[in-house]
C-alpha cells in the first residue's frame, strides 16, 4: 500500500465487466441518487446503481437487466443516458435516455 492510497471501497466477485461509470449530479431523480455511482455491467447485463453516504457504500440497486451497457452519462438535465450492445456480437446497440417513472 502507499501513502496517500486506500484498498477500492467497492468491488465484485466475480467481476460484472464494468463498463462506463458516472456520479450523478442532477435534479431529475431523487435527491438521495445525488453523488451516487451508476456503473454499466457488460457481463452481468444491467446497470448498477452504488448508494454512496460519502465514500461508504450503504445500498446497491440494479436497472435495465438483461441489457449489456457499454457507457453511462448524467445528462445536463439530469436525465441518464446509456449505451448498449448487442449481446450476439451484431453491430446493433441503443440509446437509451433514463428518467423516473411518473
Amino acid at each position: 500500500e502507499f501513502s496517500g492510497t486506500r484498498q477500492p471501497f467497492k468491488h465484485w466477485t466475480p467481476s460484472i465487466a464494468p463498463s462506463g461509470l458516472a456520479v450523478y449530479r442532477g435534479a431529475m431523480f431523487p435527491a438521495d441518487w445525488d453523488g451516487d455511482l451508476l456503473v454499466g455491467a457488460m457481463a452481468e447485463l444491467s446497470l448498477h446503481r452504488v448508494d454512496l453516504d460519502g465514500m461508504e457504500e450503504i445500498g446497491e440497486e440494479r436497472y435495465l437487466e438483461g441489457e449489456r451497457i457499454r457507457d453511462v452519462r448524467v445528462g445536463p438535465e439530469g436525465a441518464i443516458y446509456v449505451t448498449t450492445e448487442d449481446r450476439d456480437g451484431a453491430p446493433v446497440g441503443k440509446v437509451l435516455r433514463l428518467t423516473p417513472a411518473g
